[in-house]
């Protein structure tokens, strides 16, 4: 310990972990990403904390666009972390704040595995300040947690290949992680497994076989929730996995696009993030290809030079990558570059037929490569020219470093100024989010006071209207304080004397229009701005009330599953022997 203190090492690393834990947490609670799929799991976690753990599901999230499940297990961790911080959004999502602060000293400790201490201190600090990686830290989402993971899993692969007596210790941690990664998004489910196959077939280790069968154990444990949902269910969830497998290696559904189109355009939605995920800038754009014609629009032209200094950035990442493999002779080093080649090669490969239905997320999953290429071109230089090579590499990092932080602290402006600027636009297409505006959860906080405060004037139940990513979350929010609520129906077949009606809506959108149907019905009491978000309290006009007031049924534990969906369990229905009736929506002994 005394001689772990005294390494300067230690403590430079330590700073820049302190460093990025403080751009990570700033703000973290008032700030916080918190919409549609944020308020989903958080009711998952809610429910668990007041009825007790075997309200937790035996399924997570849906794969988007796909009536797939994922694992449970974020709602599990979720789960432990709202135990321990606090039955609040921040406080079940804090676990990801805090694996997402470890990630960056484990990124050191990966980086070593290959580079001089220099160089991956400089890759470590552009990774902490990283604003796609920092954006990313902030909030609850199956993907968030990915980068971690996916660290945590290639280093101890790495392990695997060290051939000392913990080889098999670190088999059984690689396949712990990689369950993770299976239930934290769709395409690391498919993508990962073959990596490590692959990677192992190509390095041999050799392991007892006693290990190989320990590491199955520990994954498919951490599989049983699925597993049992699934033989309740008669495998339904592995058919899904298969329908969904098979429709999205051809990616593009409508066919509108051919290889060369789509390997084009993965190539640059990659040069497009490389430069993202280095320097925190958003505008780097590259030509697309469509048959014969190449086509850059206007986003292109303005972008088109980082689009080109980023291209080239990755080309003589590869190049380096070749050179350096061809000239090693360190085993070890070897399979760190050999690890490098499967896993930047087979996502890449995998997102060609995606590559028009790619999100930001995706790249969660190969985002550490990005940070090693140009690693690779800096250790070229800086082995070759020493004289001037270490000044190179710390210009490069602090460039790299001054550009993130540049944006970051734009990034918390624009937050900052969100919840109080009702002018406020957002005046760049946002690629890390693809957020329309910026809209905080302290926003949504006050908003819900405002509702709260009306339903204590009067005792009326609340009837709310809103744009679909941020309903749910207003929903959830007045569900958690025990006010009856439903929501306002466009048709206003509904109308209710005893009712209070909100509608929230961006306050950049067409307000006119989009109150237009609902002004035929309701008065509008009430105008407040919130920033980016503006709400209407409303009251019911006479001519169009139906009924006194709205009778609320107590609602059920057990939720509800659309029709001819698959059911996902709850561990208390499993130990119950209950099983699911389609018909009348129960589950039943």
């Amino acid at each position: 310990m005394k001689k772990m203190l005294k390494n300067k090492i230690f403590w430079i690393v330590l700073g820049i972990t302190l460093l990025g834990a403080f751009l990570r947490a700033y703000h973290f609670e008032d700030w916080m990403h918190y919409q549609l799929d944020q308020a989903r799991d958080f009711r998952v976690v809610h429910a668990a904390i007041v009825y007790g753990p075997g309200e937790l599901p035996l399924q997570g999230p849906r794969a988007a666009g796909s009536f797939l499940r994922l694992g449970p297990l974020l709602y599990y961790l979720e789960y432990g972390s709202a135990l321990v911080f606090g039955d609040t959004p921040a406080g079940s999502v804090m676990i990801i704040l805090i694996l997402n602060i470890l990630a960056i000293p484990l990124f050191y400790v990966f980086l070593r595995r290959f580079f001089e201490w220099r160089l991956s201190a400089g890759l470590t600090g552009i990774f902490a300040v990283s604003l796609f990686m920092i954006v990313y830290s902030r909030f609850g989402w199956n993907p968030t947690l990915v980068p971690f993971f996916m660290i945590l899993f290639a280093y101890a692969l790495l392990r695997v290949t060290d051939d000392d007596r913990n080889s098999g210790w670190w088999l059984v941690g690689a396949a712990g992680a990689l369950a993770f990664i299976a239930n934290m998004h769709f395409v690391a489910f498919v993508t990962v497994p073959i990596i490590a196959i692959a990677y192992l077939i190509w390095t041999r280790p050799r392991i007892k076989w006693t290990w190989w069968l320990l590491a199955i154990g520990v994954f498919i444990f951490l599989n049983v929730p699925l597993i049992v949902n699934d033989i309740k269910t008669d495998g339904e969830n592995t058919k899904e996995f298969v329908d969904v497998a098979l429709n999205r290696s051809g990616g593009d559904n409508k066919n509108t696009h051919n290889i060369v189109d789509k390997t084009v355009r993965n190539v640059g939605m990659h040069t497009q993030y490389y430069w993202l995920v280095l320097t925190g800038n958003q505008f780097a754009v590259l030509p697309e290809l469509k048959g014969r014609d190449i086509r850059c629009n206007y986003d292109c032209r303005h972008g088109l030079i980082f689009g080109s200094v980023s291209f080239m950035m990755i080309f003589f990442g590869m190049i380096g990558w070749a050179l350096l493999y061809k000239n090693e002779q360190n085993v070890d080093k070897k399979n760190f570059l050999r690890l490098v080649l499967l896993w930047g090669g087979i996502v890449f490969v995998i997102y060609i037929p995606l590559a028009y239905d790619i999100a930001p997320r995706f790249f969660l999953l190969n985002v550490p490569l990005m940070f090693i290429m140009l690693g690779f071109v800096l250790n070229i230089i800086s082995t070759r020219y020493k004289k001037i090579g270490s000044i190179f590499v710390i210009g490069v990092s602090m460039i790299c470093i001054a550009s993130n932080l540049f944006f970051v602290q734009k990034y918390y402006r624009e937050l900052a100024q969100a919840s109080t600027n009702k002018n406020f636009v957002l005046n760049h297409s946002d690629k890390i989010l693809k957020e329309k505006t910026r809209v905080t959860f302290s926003q949504m906080m006050k908003i819900t006071d405002w509702m709260e405060s009306k339903y204590r004037e009067n005792g009326w139940p609340i009837f709310m209207y809103g744009q679909p990513e941020y309903k749910r979350a207003f929903w959830e929010r007045v569900d958690t304080r025990n006010i009856p609520r439903d929501h306002i129906p466009k048709d206003l077949k509904s109308v209710y004397r005893e009712g209070n009606y909100f509608i929230v809506i961006r306050t950049q959108s067409n307000q006119e229009g989009f109150l237009e149907n609902f002004l035929k019905c309701l008065d509008i009491v009430e105008k407040k701005n919130f920033g980016t978000l503006t709400a209407y309290y409303f009251k019911a006009k006479e001519d169009c009330i139906t009924d006194e007031k709205k009778i609320f049924k107590e609602k059920p534990r057990d939720p509800k599953f659309s029709k001819d969906v698959q059911p996902r369990y709850l561990w208390r229905q499993v130990f119950e022997g209950c099983t699911y009736n389609q018909k009348t929506d129960k589950c039943e002994k």
